[in-house]
């Protein structure tokens, strides 16, 4: 035995005597008396729900203080998001205690040796925030009081009614167009050999919620929210603006329409069958037994009313249909640019959510879901047209269905539902950004073409002269003509 181990023995009996010591004094330090109350009712762990540019007043009182030293009360604001959700005012109360003069602006009244004083609270932006008083003598602070969760939720806005009404009309003129491009003898050979269909349905139920499972573990695994809202996105079926990408990008618009019907009505099993299976997994105090079947079938409905409305305008007038195909382009510039900008403006307070992490799954789900229809379709040797449409609808999904699902699947952590539905606004932010760079790709691409092909005129004279199209053949017989009857005449 060593030398040394009684000296040993002393010090782990002393540390043990000062950690039971501490343990000790720490269990017989008196709590906070404060009481806060909040529009009349005691503010208990539930917290405070306010809306955004709401404001409250709150009443404290605070017994067994020390009046001989207590100075000021402050009221301190924290935020694990690093962001402002709500502010109060006053954020320091003076102690009347005899010292204090009455012209003092803000003040804590002190009676019966119970402090008491009111503030206000503001809603500034939705989310979670935390308040906690604090006891000073001007320079330190003497005692701490809890600290109360503070609930923001989501006011009501007029740019987001505005949004949602102008989408909507957008959606569904649209819609109505395009039944009367579609030619209805397409879409009955396309059912009649589905191979194209069934590689969008398997891409869009089988390739996309498992990567968007996979993408969220990697990014969010210790968000579980998050990592929900993701997933959610990548379960959703195709979306209103696949057909209309499809359409200015050259793709089969008869396919992409055939597909986001298909997609959606398969919704009615595909979607609980994802959300049951995987979605308790992720978030496992989620209710998810209320999924939105009234509003898939509202998206059915909104797709087949308006198309066949166009149908029967091509049915019964041509003429007017040919007109309506012609805007078709148009108003799918109008929808995706409508999007992009007014779309970004009503929801720009998102983008205080955004996080790198955010960012970089809004990109990669639908960018993934491109890629993967795009080699799916080419490994199955579709035409290049069916391999635009079945690419477009594989990446592009219906993220206003997975917002839905995320706000009643979190609804009684609210806000949360609506903190968490940034993932589903990144995905539907990001995803333009890939088709933008190709069509912009598409673009350069023919302009060099173009001037390759007048470089290789301006070179080769001899060719063009031999190479005459049929109005300049057209055009020569006829100077020969006039020539022939002018020397006839003479």
């Amino acid at each position: 035995m060593s030398s040394l181990y009684p000296m040993r023995l002393v010090g782990y009996v002393f540390v043990l005597w000062l950690h039971i010591g501490s343990v000790v004094s720490a269990a017989e330090k008196p709590m906070p008396n404060i009481e806060l109350y909040f529009n009349g009712t005691a503010i208990n762990h539930t917290g405070i729900d306010l809306r955004e540019k709401e404001i409250h007043q709150i009443t404290f009182y605070w017994d067994d203080l020390p009046l001989e030293e207590a100075k000021e009360i402050h009221i301190k604001v924290s935020s694990a998001s690093g962001l402002n959700h709500a502010e109060v005012l006053p954020s320091k109360l003076l102690i009347s205690n005899g010292h204090t003069s009455a012209a003092d602006a803000y003040v804590a009244n002190v009676e019966n040796g119970t402090v008491q004083g009111t503030f206000n609270i503001t809603g500034t932006l939705l989310g979670f925030s935390k308040i906690q008083l604090f006891v000073t003598n001007g320079t330190n602070d003497l005692l701490e009081g809890p600290k109360y969760v503070v609930k923001v939720q989501r006011g009501d806005h007029v740019l987001d009614l505005i949004f949602i009404h102008i989408l909507v009309a957008l959606v569904i003129v649209a819609y109505i167009n395009m039944g009367c491009a579609i030619d209805p003898e397409i879409i009955k050979t396309t059912l009649k050999k589905p191979i194209a269909p069934a590689i969008g349905l398997t891409s869009q139920y089988v390739f996309m919620p498992l990567v968007s499972f996979g993408l969220g573990y990697l990014l969010f695994a210790h968000d579980p929210p998050m990592w929900l809202g993701l997933f959610l996105a990548g379960c959703a079926p195709g979306g209103a603006g696949s057909n209309m990408w499809t359409y200015l990008m050259g793709g089969s618009l008869d396919l992409s329409i055939t597909m986001t019907f298909i997609s959606t009505v398969a919704a009615f099993g595909a979607l609980p069958l994802w959300v049951y299976g995987l979605a308790p997994h992720i978030f496992s105090d989620g209710e998810f037994s209320n999924l939105p079947y009234k509003r898939i079938g509202v998206l059915v409905a909104c797709l087949v009313i308006p198309i066949g409305i166009g149908m029967l305008i091509r049915r019964f007038s041509e003429r007017t249909a040919a007109v309506l195909k012609k805007l078709l382009k148009p108003i799918s510039l109008i929808f995706i640019v409508f999007i992009m900008t007014f779309g970004v403006y009503a929801n720009l307070y998102m983008f205080s959510f955004f996080s790198w992490k955010v960012v970089l799954g809004g990109f990669c789900l639908p960018f993934l879901g491109f890629v993967f229809g795009c080699i799916i379709s080419l490994l199955m040797k579709r035409p290049v047209k069916e391999i635009i449409a079945i690419s477009i609808e594989t990446g592009i999904q219906n993220t206003g269905l997975a917002i839905g699902i995320l706000k009643v699947a979190l609804a009684k952590y609210a806000p949360l539902g609506d903190v968490t539905i940034v993932v589903p606004v990144a995905v539907a932010t990001m995803t333009p950004l890939p088709l933008l760079i190709i069509c912009l790709g598409k673009r350069i691409w023919k302009c060099r073409q173009n001037s390759n092909m007048k470089v290789e005129c301006e070179d080769c004279p001899l060719d063009d002269e031999r190479e005459l199209n049929d109005n300049e053949i057209v055009g020569k017989y006829k100077d020969l003509s006039k020539d022939h009857n002018q020397d006839s005449k003479n």
